[in-house]
This record gives structure tokens, C-alpha cells and sequence, in this order.
């Protein structure tokens, strides 16, 4: 056994009963058992104090590595400048709010920092390094990397980072439909590699344009805001390097947003994507709750909260958070979704003023003019809906509500055929929308197509959510009636057809508005009016023009 004399640092060998003595000073205290000796020489003394100090920097860095993804201990006021992840997550923290992954929605990568790079070589000035990153991205559109798009509903993918932004904006021809938060995220961000302070800026309105540059009022339009010094300090140039308009919105039409309103913007698209291509309120209740505590003076979070609400069975909040909305931003998307509320509740008056304001500000509003379309069909006005259905098609051919809004004018007008045209094509342009398939269902219904109908009315109940299925199953049958749900037979043709006492009455409550807080479609007749009448507001919901309203399956 080895031994340690801790009185003159001598290591000895010593076996049997008796205590060990030290060979060296002779004494018996102070002795330690050191075990067997591994081999080796013993570590020299003035070797310790270099283990000392590698133990001591291995602690460091551990502690560097945790500093910097630890929440910083920050103040109340957000500071207008970009923010490092440890203050992030500080604000997420006093502000008590989850971003989840989306917290470093702005970081950027080895690839971003080239692209940044490249586009900026040569230039030294903050303008010019962004008139660089906005002419690369436009470059980028000239090769139809992404395209315009409606915007009046959310694609059917979730918004994406940076890194996966510019990996589409590298694909020639790829026509993606991009959202303006991406596009300006990836100009953030790549300025933000080459020393500009970029920040992110929502926009309203730019001078001379008769379209809002976002129409849903639910998403919002993002462009990029560069400050001639430091980020915060001074008057900001604002770029838009998703739409390229060479001039900049007036001070009262934009507004910069920091880091911790950024994310806010990123949840609430999230949100968007939930109620509308998920089907899941809750999720999207979270995630809007979470986007307006980062952002509480947001108009779009509080458009699409009320979405989310109304959609939920929540009509009287839905209809506070649009008008919270319109209140902050009196604009064209935000009347226009005020107005679609009021044709819900058959206030076609109340709905005509607001859809009358918004078309007042921008003339080329095709949501706008396609409520007013509704607010005619309602009133039973055809001539003037189907002047307004023509130029929203002329304006924005493929916004996803025209077809039900067609398919319902054709009824009106004793033309079942081309309503059921318009009916496929609303199926067409919305193939995972259940809902979209009910009213054309029920359009086909009408106008004698039973076998089609009995097909979409399967198709209704295998593609909602399934701890849906008991309730879907009894609203098919009160719209399409007891055998819907019947194996297809052969088609019995057109005969007798029931359109032709079809009617969209103002009292029906038919008619949802603009581009409504729920994106679908079902069309109601008047003998399916029971299923709505005496129903508590909690109880139904928002649809999009012409679609009317359903029960909410949420209960």
C-alpha cells in the first residue's frame, strides 16, 4: 500500500498490521494511504500551478459559453437598435413571453455574410451597402425567383428563416410566393453581417399607390429602415426590397420596429398559419397572445387575434381586437375587415361605410371592391355586384374568395351551370380547405349535380379535423341534406333545378366580408336559414364574402 508523509512530502511502500511509520522522519502522524502506484512518476509541484490555470480557463470558457446564452437582465424600454440573443431572451423573459425558435429569426449565416459580401463590395456608406442588398434582391426577382402574390390569405407553408429565404431566392424561375417579412429579413440581416444596423420597418402606405401594399390586414408589409449614424439616432431611410419602390412612405405611413417587435411579427404569421392552414385555434390563440405581448401596438397582431378569436366562437372579443385595429390604423384592410364583421351580422349598411372608406383611400383595392360585391349580392343588387365581382377579377385575379363570390352571383341570376363552374374553380384554388368544398358542395346541390355533391361532401368530412368529424358530419347534413353523405350514385343530371328560386336575402346573415377573418367558403340557401337563425353570435362563425356564416366546431 502507498503511503504519504504530509510533515516531509515522502511517498513510501508499506504492507502488515502495524501503523506506517515515514523511513524519512520516523513519524507515525501525518501519514496518508495514497493507494497503489499507477505507474509513472508523481506529478512534479511546479507542475501545479499550470493544471491550476487550465482547470481555471476550462471554467471560463463554460462560463462564456453560458453568459452568452443566458437572458440578460434588461430595462423596461426596448432600446432601437439590433439585439444581441442573451438581451432577447432577456426582454422574452420580463415580458413573459415564448418565442420559441423564432428567436433568432435575424441571425445570420456563412451564406448570408457572402451574399452580404458580394452585393456590398465596393460600397462604404450605409445607404449605399443597402441600395446594394435591395438591387441584389431585386435582381433576384427579375429572375422570378419569387413573385407577387394576393396576399389576401396565407400560403399553405410557415413562414421561413433567413437561411431558408435565401436558399429560395437563389432558385431561378422558382416563382415562390414570398412574404414581405422574409424578404426584408434577409436584407436585415445580411446588412447587419457587413456593420449596417439595419432594422426592420412596418409600412402602411406608400406615396401614390391606390392598392394597400398588404390587403389581408392580418400580416402586414415589412421593409428595412437604415439610420445615417447610429441605429435609433436621426431620420431613417426606409427600402423596399420586396416590392422595389423607389420612393420611400411619408413618416406618418411606416413605423421601425426593434428586435423584440420583429419576433412579435414572426409569431403572429405563425398564428396566421395556424387558424387558417392548420385548423388549430388553440395554437394560434397562444402564439397571438404571445405576438401581442412583444408588439401590443401592432395593428396586424391585433387584426389577426381577432381573426383568431371570431373563428374560436369569440365574436364579441374578435370584433374589440378589429376594432383595437382600425383604431391604430384607420387604413383600407382594416375597414375592409370591419366591414366583412358587419355583413356577418347583416349590417349591410355599416358595412357598405367601411368598405366605402377603404375604397376611398385606395381605389384599386380588390378585397374592397369584392365586400362591396357582397354587400350588392346581399341587397340583391346584381347588376352593381357583378360590375364590382369584374373589377376585382381585373385587379387581382387570384383572389381566393372570387369563385364562391361568382358562384354565388350565378345562382342569383339563373345560371347553375357556370355557378358550378365557379364552384370547381373555388375547389380548385383551395383544394385543403373543407370548408371551401361545403359551399361548393352546396352549390352543386342546387344546381342538381347530386353525385358531385355526395363526392365533395365525403371529401368535407375526410379532410376536417378529425375530433371535429361528429360535428361536421351533422353540418353536412343540415346544409346538403340526409343522404350527403350517401356512396356517390350515377349523376342525376339538371333536372328541376332548385337554383332557380335562389336567393341571397340581407336578413339571412349569408354574407361574410372583404377577406374576412375566416378564409374559406360554404354558401347557405335560404331554406338552410333555420340552422342559423336563433343561434347565439358565440356559436357561429366568420366566413368570406358570400360565404355566410357556420357553426363554430370548436364547442
Amino acid at each position: 500500500m502507498r503511503y504519504l508523509c504530509v510533515h516531509c512530502d515522502h511517498r513510501f511502500d508499506h504492507e502488515g498490521d502495524k501503523k506506517a511509520r515515514c523511513p524519512k522522519c520516523m513519524r507515525l502522524h501525518g501519514i496518508e494511504k495514497i493507494g497503489e502506484e499507477r505507474g509513472g512518476r508523481p506529478l512534479p509541484r511546479w507542475l501545479w500551478p499550470a493544471v491550476a490555470i487550465g482547470i481555471v480557463g476550462a471554467v471560463v470558457a463554460v462560463y462564456l459559453v453560458w453568459a452568452e446564452n443566458t437572458p440578460d437582465t434588461v430595462s423596461d424600454e426596448v432600446p432601437l437598435r439590433p439585439l444581441s440573443l442573451s438581451e432577447l431572451r432577456g426582454h422574452l423573459r420580463r415580458l413573459h413571453a415564448d418565442a420559441g425558435d423564432a428567436v433568432s429569426f435575424l441571425d445570420a449565416d456563412d451564406d448570408v455574410e457572402a451574399f452580404a459580401e458580394e452585393a456590398t463590395d465596393g460600397r462604404d456608406s450605409p445607404r449605399a451597402r443597402a441600395e446594394g442588398i435591395v438591387e441584389a434582391i431585386r435582381q433576384r426577382a427579375s429572375k422570378q425567383a419569387f413573385v407577387p402574390w394576393s396576399m389576401a390569405t396565407p400560403r399553405d407553408t410557415p413562414v421561413r428563416d433567413v437561411r431558408r429565404t435565401l436558399e429560395q431566392l437563389r432558385e431561378d424561375s422558382g416563382r415562390a410566393h414570398l412574404y414581405p417579412l422574409e424578404v426584408a429579413a434577409v436584407a436585415v440581416a445580411a446588412l447587419r453581417s457587413v456593420d449596417v444596423p439595419a432594422m426592420l420597418a412596418e409600412v402602411y402606405a406608400f406615396p401614390g399607390d391606390r392598392a394597400p401594399p398588404e390587403p389581408s390586414g392580418h400580416l402586414g408589409y415589412f421593409a428595412i429602415a437604415v439610420y445615417p449614424d447610429e441605429a435609433g439616432e436621426g431620420t431613417p431611410r426606409v427600402f423596399d426590397p420586396y416590392g422595389g419602390r423607389g420612393t420611400a412612405p411619408e413618416e406618418e405611413d411606416f413605423r421601425v420596429l426593434s428586435d423584440v417587435q420583429a419576433l412579435g411579427a414572426v409569431l403572429n404569421h405563425r398564428a396566421v398559419h395556424a387558424i387558417v392552414n392548420e385548423g388549430d385555434p388553440a395554437a394560434a390563440f397562444e402564439l397571438c397572445g404571445d405576438a401581442l405581448l412583444l408588439d401590443p401596438r401592432s395593428p396586424a397582431i391585433r387584426s389577426a387575434r381577432g381573426m383568431v378569436l371570431l373563428a374560436s366562437g369569440g365574436t364579441e372579443e374578435g370584433l374589440q381586437e378589429l376594432e383595437a385595429a382600425a383604431q391604430l390604423r384607420p387604413d383600407a384592410p382594416r375597414r375592409n375587415n370591419l366591414a366583412g364583421v358587419a355583413l356577418s351580422k347583416g349590417d349591410a349598411e355599416t358595412a357598405a361605410r367601411e368598405v366605402a372608406a377603404a375604397l376611398e383611400q385606395h381605389p384599386d383595392f380588390a378585397g374592397g371592391h369584392a365586400t362591396l360585391a357582397a354587400v350588392h349580392l346581399g341587397r340583391d343588387e346584381r347588376d352593381m355586384a357583378e360590375r364590382e365581382l369584374r373589377r376585382a377579377e381585373e385587379l387581382d385575379p387570384t383572389l381566393p374568395h372570387l369563385p364562391m363570390l361568382w358562384a354565388n352571383y350565378y345562382m342569383m341570376t339563373h345560371d347553375p351551370e357556370q355557378a358550378v363552374v365557379r364552384a370547381r374553380e373555388a375547389i380548385e384554388r383551395r383544394p385543403h380547405d373543407w370548408q371551401t368544398r361545403l359551399g361548393a358542395a352546396r352549390v352543386m346541390r342546387e344546381a342538381g349535380y347530386y353525385d358531385e355533391m355526395r363526392e365533395q361532401a365525403h371529401r368535407v368530412l375526410a379532410d376536417a379535423p378529425r375530433e371535429r368529424a361528429a360535428a361536421v358530419r351533422e353540418l353536412i347534413a343540415q346544409v346538403l341534406g340526409p343522404t350527403a353523405l350517401e356512396e356517390p350514385l350515377e349523376d342525376e343530371g339538371a333536372e328541376g333545378l332548385p337554383g332557380s328560386d335562389f336567393q341571397l336575402g340581407e336578413d339571412s346573415a349569408l354574407l361574410g366580408g372583404g377577406t374576412g377573418p375566416r378564409l374559406g367558403g360554404s354558401l347557405l340557401g335560404d331554406d338552410d336559414t333555420g340552422l342559423l337563425n336563433g343561434q347565439d353570435d358565440s356559436t357561429l362563425r366568420l366566413r368570406e364574402p358570400g360565404s355566410g356564416l357556420q357553426l363554430n366546431l370548436n364547442e
